[in-house]
């Protein structure tokens, strides 16, 4: 028998974003404003159009145990869209909405199609059916009462009962083996042995959707930790085999640690069009792009100040909240050599035979260019060039790169 369902955790509705330590315009701050609403909206008219048999939400709906009225009203006309479409809809609480913050009134108490686990709903093995009254899936919910578990899920969890419909775990966990954290740690071989076709998981904000325990990540990025894209798991079974888990981008604002090379750069302008360009393809399809950016390699002419950078490569839809730059200056050999005293003295002797210099002064540079003992004598040379090199910088003041 074949049917379809969405698997998302994490929606933190009524979330307001942290680390925002840099400026953003009226319309960027909307932005963030509503990005956690948006992609929740899209998830859901998502599985509208695909007309999947039912949603399962693996905790952390909402952000925090106060249920806000606009985070309720999303929620609400939401899941109402998934009733009207006779869309089942089952959701386990997770550590940031314990079952005991439900207290605030929901309008699904009596709902055919939406259930929490804990809630509205007793926490036990739920067989579901399909749109047409099928027999299809049981699922095993494990959720939190209160902000904290420190036991291992799987110990109440009761194992696969059924060879015959699909076996669906929906659980807020942590399964890396962290025995010492609050948020319900286990292990992948305590969950392994329950048996399940399919592991529905919430609590890491990080996709992994390979194999059969499945974290779909968070929706919406909470944080510039939360690099990269999110979304929801779009999965489809036949025969009580996952045929596909398809991952659906929804996220409106995403995060990016981007490091770029400077070598091939002949100038400045050459650097910053092709940054350009590499940054807008990142926010493709994106409403807002905020990235922290770090800047390598050679570099053969003098760079603009990095605060003038990001302006530069800053746009409505492109935020580089923080630019760092480990790029090094490459240096005029010629002008060293023909500028005499020390510099020349320096560059001369990183050139010629450096077996010459005593062993002392040998353990000396090794000490002060952090190598070990028998270091190549070439690697020093390079290293000396750069000494020279910062030298060269405090007395030109960069001009003569």
């Amino acid at each position: 028998m074949k049917f379809s369902f969405i698997h998302t955790a994490d929606i933190h509705l009524g979330r307001a974003f942290a680390d925002i330590d840099y400026e953003l315009s009226a319309a960027q701050k909307e932005i963030l404003g509503k990005a956690h609403e948006k992609a929740f909206t899209e998830l859901c008219e998502f599985a509208t159009e695909k007309n999947v048999d039912f949603v399962l939400v693996a905790g952390d709906t909402f952000d925090d145990c106060e249920h806000d009225l606009h985070s309720r009203l999303v929620l609400f006309n939401n899941l109402k869209r998934l009733e009207n479409c006779k869309t089942a809809v089952y959701i386990v609480p997770g550590n940031h909405d314990p079952a005991s913050s439900y207290t605030k009134e929901l309008g699904f108490e009596n709902s055919e199609y939406i259930k929490i686990f804990g809630v509205n709903l007793p926490s036990e093995p739920l067989g579901i059916k399909n749109k047409i009254g099928e027999d299809i899936a049981i699922i095993y919910p494990f959720g939190f009462k209160t902000k904290e578990y420190s036991a291992s899920p799987c110990k109440v969890l009761e194992k696969s009962k059924s060879s015959t419909l699909f076996n669906i775990g929906l659980i807020h966990c942590d399964k890396s083996g962290d025995m010492k954290n609050v948020y319900a740690p286990c292990t992948e071989k305590e969950l392994l042995e329950l048996n399940y076709d399919y592991y529905a998981l919430g609590h890491i904000h990080k996709p992994d959707t390979g194999g059969k325990i499945v974290y779909p990540g968070t929706i919406q990025s909470r944080s510039r930790k939360d690099t990269g894209e999110h979304g929801f798991c779009y999965v489809t079974v036949d025969n009580n085999r996952i045929v596909s888990n398809e991952f659906i981008k929804c996220d409106k604002v995403r995060y990016y640690d981007l490091t770029v090379s400077v070598t091939e750069n002949e100038t400045e302008l050459d650097m910053v069009t092709k940054l350009q360009s590499e940054l807008s393809g990142l926010s493709s399809g994106i409403e807002l792009v905020i990235i922290n950016l770090t800047l390598e390699g050679i570099c053969r002419y003098k760079k603009t100040s990095a605060e003038v950078l990001k302006q530069e490569l800053s746009t409505e839809k492109i935020v580089v909240s923080n630019l760092t730059d480990n790029s090094v200056y490459d240096v005029d050999v010629d002008l060293i050599k023909s500028s005499g005293g020390m510099l020349t003295q320096i560059l001369a002797a990183a050139e010629n035979d450096l077996t010459v210099i005593s062993e002392e002064t040998d353990k000396e540079l090794a000490e002060l260019f952090k190598f070990t003992d028998g270091v190549d004598k070439s690697l020093l040379e390079n290293k000396a060039v750069l000494i020279a090199e910062n030298i060269c910088k405090e007395i030109y003041g960069g001009e003569n790169d």
